[in-house]
């Protein structure tokens, strides 16, 4: 995760991640959970993606706190159509905004 967390930068223009919490399930010092994502972004070549995924969570309680264990990535729609919008412009100065 660290590793392609550095490379993004390299080829992603921007990425908007939406994480909506889901539930989580406590049977002892363990846990399962599910958390739902929603992804938009443009890669530096011009590609687009869209996507609704989710993530299924196995978590343990350590000395530490909880601790993931394990993490599933299930994309559930994707698509590629190309992102015609852009940032929003910087508003005019004294424009009161």
């Amino acid at each position: 995760m660290r590793t392609w967390g550095r490379r993004v930068p390299g080829f992603v223009e921007f990425l908007v991640q939406t994480t909506h919490p889901g539930v989580i399930r406590i049977e002892g010092d363990t846990a399962t959970g599910r958390a739902y994502m929603q992804e938009l972004g443009r890669l530096r070549d011009g590609r687009a993606e869209s996507n609704f995924a989710i993530y299924h969570d196995r978590y343990r309680r350590t000395g530490d706190g909880w601790r993931f264990t394990e993490r599933v990535y299930e994309v559930r729609y994707h698509d590629t159509t190309p992102l015609t919008g852009a940032p929003p412009e910087a508003p005019a100065e004294g424009s009161g905004r």
